[in-house]
C-alpha cells in the first residue's frame, strides 16, 4: 500500500510530467527562477523568456487554466514556499516556490490565480502593480 506509484515523473531537462492530466509542468516557478514575484503583466515576459530559453526543449510554455493549476494541488501533500510556510504541492516539485501562481483565467481586467496554501482560486486586477504573484507554467503535447 505505501509504495503507491507516482503520477508525477521529474525529467532530467527541468521538467516534470504529469500522467493524470497528461501536462507537463516546469519544475521551477517564476518565483524560483527571478528571485521575486511577479505582477500578471510580468508574467509575458517571464513566458517569453522561458519560451526563448526552450525549457525542456520546449517553446510553448504558457500560463494554465485554473483547472489545469488547481490539479497540482494536493490536500495530503506539504512543501514549502519562499517563505517556509507549508503549500500543498508534491515533493516532487521544488522547494521555495511562490505560494499561487497566475492563471490564463481572465474576465474583463482581471486574472484568477490559485493558491497552494489552501486550493482557492480568486480574481484579481490585472493591471494592480500592488498585486505580486508567482507563474507556474505548463505545456500539453499536441
Amino acid at each position: 500500500m505505501g509504495n503507491e506509484k507516482s503520477r508525477f515523473l521529474k525529467r532530467d531537462d527541468g521538467t516534470i510530467y504529469d500522467s493524470l492530466t497528461s501536462v507537463t509542468w516546469m519544475a521551477n516557478d517564476s518565483r524560483l527562477d527571478l528571485d521575486k514575484e511577479v505582477s500578471y503583466a510580468e508574467t509575458e515576459e517571464y513566458i517569453k523568456k522561458m519560451n526563448e530559453k526552450k525549457v525542456g526543449g520546449y517553446d510553448d510554455w504558457r500560463l494554465p487554466t485554473v483547472h489545469e493549476a488547481s490539479s497540482i494541488y494536493d490536500n495530503e501533500k506539504l512543501n514549502k514556499d519562499f517563505k517556509g510556510s507549508d503549500i500543498h504541492l508534491d515533493s516532487v516539485f521544488p522547494l521555495g516556490p511562490g505560494n499561487c501562481t497566475w492563471t490564463s483565467s481572465t474576465r474583463g481586467k482581471e486574472a484568477q490565480i490559485l493558491f497552494y496554501m489552501n486550493g482557492c482560486a480568486y480574481w484579481y486586477g490585472k493591471d494592480d502593480k500592488t498585486i505580486s504573484h508567482g507563474a507556474r507554467l505548463v505545456r500539453r503535447d499536441s
